[in-house]
């Protein structure tokens, strides 16, 4: 017994000093970092502009699904370090999701802006292993002041939340509409030319890298139509990596990376930095959806094959998706948000076709479902020729199954044995 303690303590000590090793690691880069924060003002000083120094600071995608756009900030550096600050519009109540994506959803006031000093804000961001990248804005005094002033005013806890859209008005459309509205518009007048992307297909690449199957088929079935429009140079500027892109064109401003990321430190991998490991576009999770939609819809027909649990069957087909479309139209209902109430899945997932289980005849559930069957065909050709945008085309399988089933196989009767 006095060796396995001595083994147990042994233990406990070593993680304890891995736990305070790793630790004083933290510290040591937050310090580094907000050093180089302050430096690259410094140097901005030495060349001309006055203090206080305005700094853009972008962080690189984290592992966390809400990581996987990176985030934005707006920095104030001071000759005095103790005014230091950085405002972050990107806070939210994470410990309890729920009623922030209701706030979300309904369009309500789920985030707010944070004013917090360079070390608080850069912690998160560094424990993570998330780069960081900097660039000081070319700004008069009036333009310093006037961005100032707007970012004491939304800290006021009366001005502070806002309700948070992904594409339109987040944590880097609202730094960018105050450095765009400080510099006579310089941003929202660029002309550069668009790469031809959708606001879709800009969103998608935030789930590349991991094995988020789940996340790129909600971009297809939830993100509604007013994503598959292609964004003027301006509005794809709601991602931090194109704000500071757009940043460096402007004003001829390069990032000044202030931490990088540890497995990119010495890597020569193009973008490792901005997204991390290097990765490969993955597969889009369509073909293990189809494949997973036969196998839930299989009960309909089988127990048709079967002449048992019939109905059970049916229920077990339809219920997966007309539970979804119950979400999709309640959100499409409740929200203002117009990627969300202007879906086009609500078209393929109705809550209707409950009747295929119960509450009809044999007679008028065959009619109910050959109606379903002309509607999805509708539904299919329209998004052949383009008139339906969304990427959903795949998924019409789902209700397609048991509505078939419905519609040209009969119910088979019980099979009864008579004893002589």
């Amino acid at each position: 017994m006095g060796r396995i303690a001595s083994v147990v303590v042994a233990l406990l000590i070593a993680a304890g000093s891995v736990a305070r090793a790793d630790d004083f690691s933290d510290e040591m880069r937050l310090r580094d970092t907000v050093t180089h924060l302050r430096q690259v003002a410094a140097d901005t000083v030495d060349k001309g502009q006055q203090y206080p120094v305005i700094e853009l600071v972008t962080m690189g995608v984290g592992s966390l699904i809400w990581e996987r756009h990176g985030h934005i900030a707006l920095c104030v550096t001071y000759a005095n370090p103790r005014e230091d600050g950085c405002y972050n519009y990107g806070v939210g109540d994470f410990a309890h999701p729920v009623g922030m994506a209701t706030g979300f959803f309904r369009g309500t006031r789920s985030f707010y802006v944070a004013k917090e000093p360079p070390e608080n804000t850069l912690w998160v961001y560094l424990h993570f292993d998330r780069t960081v990248w900097v660039q000081p804005l070319p700004l008069d005094d009036a333009q310093k002041q006037q961005i100032i002033a707007k970012l004491e005013h939304d800290i006021l806890r009366e001005n502070r939340y806002y309700a948070y859209d992904h594409f339109w008005d987040n944590c880097t459309t609202r730094v960018r509409d105050i450095i765009d509205n400080a510099t006579d518009h310089a941003l929202s007048t660029m002309k550069e030319p668009s790469d031809g992307k959708t606001f879709r297909e800009l969103a998608r690449p935030g789930f590349y890298g991991l094995a988020h199957y789940v996340p790129l088929i909600i971009t297809d079935l939830a993100m509604g139509r007013a994503t598959d429009r292609v964004p003027s140079y301006w509005e794809r500027m709601y991602l931090p990596d194109y704000l500071r892109e757009a940043v460096q064109r402007k004003w001829a401003v390069n990032p000044i990376s202030i931490y990088t990321r540890s497995e990119c430190a010495n890597s020569t991998v193009s973008g490792c930095a901005e997204r991390g490991a290097p990765f490969r576009d993955p597969a889009s999770g369509r073909f293990w959806f189809v494949l997973i939609t036969l196998l839930l819809t299989a009960p309909a027909w089988a127990t048709r094959l079967w002449g048992r649990f019939q109905k059970t069957g049916m229920a077990l087909a339809v219920m997966p998706y007309a539970f979804l479309g119950t979400i999709l139209w309640f959100l499409a209902i409740i929200s203002p948000l117009p990627y969300v109430r202007w879906n086009e899945s609500c078209l393929l997932f109705l809550p209707a076709d409950i009747l295929l289980m119960w509450f009809l005849s044999d007679e008028r559930r065959r009619k109910y479902a050959k109606g379903r069957l002309l509607m999805l065909g509708v539904v299919a050709a329209l998004l052949l020729v383009g008139v339906l945008r969304q990427p959903i085309l795949y998924a019409v399988i789902w209700p397609l199954v048991p509505n078939a089933v419905a519609a040209f196989v009969p119910l088979r009767p019980l099979r009864t044995s008579l004893k002589k």
